[in-house]
């Protein structure tokens, strides 16, 4: 008698055995196909048709699994090698989507917030990336509940963690990934949240950074701890975003923030340049009680180093020419001509120059109160 495979049927059975808890039947791929084909079966017919059934329903989205050695080159496939394949593939389960379809449950899957999902993929690999951040950062026995108390619903949790732990993480996304429009929204509130420092345990600076720009090269921003949609940018590394930009904004001097905050806040980063380069140049002034750039090589009316060392002179014969070319190359030619749209990423750096030249200040000393001029 010959078999007919079909992946519907297979599902069906998936789903019967793990109801009933006969999960021996879902360790290998083999193991299965034993049982939906009896006696019946003919090794040198059926392998291959069988295990394209199962790769079928998998693709459709209907069924998991693991692959003992991972997908690697030379690693068997199920159209090179189905017997070996299916002795591979093991803890064999149907998905959420797999279970509804079976059980002919029809889900009324609302539609995305088009300002925030507009039903774009999270790429698995940065899913992945992400997965190991976490699963560094927690016990096997930690992984379910730190993951609950961080938002996710109980029912993407398993208490199984019998598989590597970033493993057990990324499976817990993709279910989120692939569950529908609630299910999306946690995950992309997970996944914002953990950036911003929501959640127990923040990424690392380093990992953060990289996420973020992997994210927003899919076109995810974070905004209020939660990813949405926007503008796919294709920079490397380091890419201003939302939470880079508010972090960088908490980073610098206060007298900086004071006077460029709003007009970073407004989108308005040329005036924020202006004002903050404005402010640095006025404090010079004011503490060097003259017109001039107060930082001359010959008696200087501001030192910023200990002027009686060689190496405080180039100290000094330095940020002199530093606070120069700030005035000359940065907020002069915007006090005197129309100011020029800055991108976000350049001027946060000049913003960051700013604040170094201001932190520079913060140590100065006049050098009226040495001489008891003035």
């Amino acid at each position: 008698m010959v078999v007919r495979w079909d992946d519907l049927q297979l599902l069906h059975l998936v789903d019967e055995l793990e109801q009933s808890g006969q999960l021996s039947e879902l360790t290998n791929g083999l193991n299965l196909m034993r049982r939906m084909g009896g006696s019946d079966i003919d090794r040198n017919r059926d392998l291959g048709p069988f295990a394209g059934e199962l790769v079928l329903a998998e693709k459709a989205g209907y069924m998991t699994w693991k692959e003992l050695q991972g997908r690697f080159v030379g690693h068997p496939t199920w159209d090179g090698d189905p017997n070996f394949w299916l002795q591979q593939i093991m803890h064999i389960r149907p998905t959420l989507a797999g279970r509804d379809r079976v059980r002919g449950r029809v889900i009324q899957r609302p539609l995305p917030d088009p300002d925030e999902d507009d039903d774009r993929l999270i790429s698995g690999m940065t899913l992945e990336e992400i997965a190991r951040a976490i699963a560094e950062t927690y016990t096997d026995r930690q992984l379910p509940r730190n993951l609950g108390d961080s938002g996710i619903p109980t029912e993407f949790l398993t208490a199984e963690t019998n598989q590597p732990k970033w493993e057990y993480v990324m499976a817990v996304l993709e279910r989120l990934h692939d569950g529908g429009s609630a299910a999306r929204r946690t995950l992309r509130e997970f996944i914002g949240g953990w950036l911003e420092g929501w959640h127990h345990a923040p990424p690392r600076a380093d990992i953060r950074r990289r996420i973020t720009a992997l994210l927003a090269q899919e076109g995810w921003h974070t905004r209020d701890g939660c990813l949405v949609i926007g503008d796919k940018t294709h920079d490397a590394a380091g890419l201003l975003t939302p939470l880079g930009r508010d972090v960088r904004v908490a980073a610098l001097h206060p007298e900086i923030r004071l006077v460029a905050d709003r007009y970073i806040e407004g989108e308005r980063m040329e005036v924020a340049i202006f004002e903050a380069f404005k402010a640095v140049i006025n404090r010079v002034k004011m503490m060097a009680g003259t017109e001039g750039d107060g930082f001359s090589d010959k008696d200087p009316q501001l030192a910023l180093a200990e002027l009686s060392t060689q190496s405080g002179r180039d100290i000094q014969s330095g940020y002199r020419f530093l606070f120069m070319g700030a005035a000359q190359g940065i907020r002069n030619p915007d006090a005197h001509e129309q100011l020029k749209a800055l991108g976000p990423e350049e001027g946060m750096e000049e913003l960051a120059f700013a604040s170094l030249l201001m932190r520079r200040l913060d140590v100065a000393r006049s050098t009226r109160e040495r001489t008891g001029d003035g």
